[in-house]
């Protein structure tokens, strides 16, 4: 299959668990620090779950996690399994992603 050009496409679908989503290079994933979330401890921006944890639940709803390692977010709506879309441009390289946190009906998946 070719890729599209100057067109939104939806390319999947990411599923929530925990409220959070996480945007990371795979290569960083054995920095990650794969912890158990205490309220109350632990810090903003950390590199780990607790700090995904934290991020999530500050006032912007997410953030940078470690030196430029990874983004988290908020998913809004909570656990889910939300629509991913990618931006391709005239010559067909992804401009941008983007996850819709809005509910999806399973049973209306593509």
């Amino acid at each position: 299959m070719s890729r599209p050009t100057d067109q939104r496409m939806r390319i999947g679908t990411c599923a929530v668990d925990s409220g959070q989503i996480m945007i990371v290079d795979p290569c960083y994933l054995d920095e990650y620090k794969a912890d158990d979330f205490e309220p109350g401890t632990g810090t903003i921006n950390e590199f780990s779950y607790s700090g995904a944890c934290n991020t999530t639940l500050s006032q912007l709803g997410a953030g940078q996690l470690g030196s430029m390692t990874a983004v988290v977010a908020s998913s809004g709506y909570g656990d889910g399994a939300y629509p991913v879309y990618a931006t391709y441009d005239e010559d067909g390289v992804i401009t941008k992603l983007e996850i819709e946190f809005v509910y999806v009906d399973e049973e209306d998946e593509d």
